[in-house]
């Protein structure tokens, strides 16, 4: 729910602790980019968080391991995988599938340039590239073409 809702990438999500998401936004310096980020949190993911942290003080981790730290990219990978097989989900879906999803959905109803800024990408070519639109786009304009 979080990375489909945020966007943000997996190894932004597995460090928050339940501080982190309790506001309106979550606040995070973005490991990968090194960028701030100020993430919105809807009401459909308010919902879901609000449940979930019901029992959890502040500085526990959204996703503990068993060691007392956060969970790892590759252990929220496997899990990921057990609950798309569950959901019946086919393909190759992983970790990242849940941000390519958020941005493949803002896509459909608003300009690339939202969908950029959301995703926070330095181009939008970037951007078409990275949710697939580019190809898409292209096929289409080749199919249309019919001289």
């Amino acid at each position: 729910m979080i990375g489909v809702n945020t966007g943000l990438r997996i190894s932004d999500i597995l460090p928050l602790k339940v501080n982190k998401v309790e506001g309106l936004y979550i606040h995070i310096k973005e490991k990968k980019t090194g960028k701030y980020n100020k993430v919105v949190i809807n009401q459909s993911l308010r919902v879901c968080l609000d449940e979930y942290i019901e029992d959890k003080n502040g500085n526990e981790y959204l996703f503990p391991s068993q060691k007392g730290f956060y969970i790892k990219t590759t252990q929220a990978y496997r899990l990921l995988k057990v609950a798309f097989k569950k959901c019946r989900i086919k393909g190759n879906a992983g970790t990242h599938t849940l941000r390519k999803t958020h941005g493949f959905m803002l896509a459909k109803t608003n300009s690339i340039d939202i969908v950029q800024r959301a995703l926070n990408h330095d181009t939008q070519r970037e951007t078409l590239k990275y949710i697939g639109l580019e190809q898409e786009q292209m096929d289409k304009v080749i199919r249309d073409l019919n001289l």
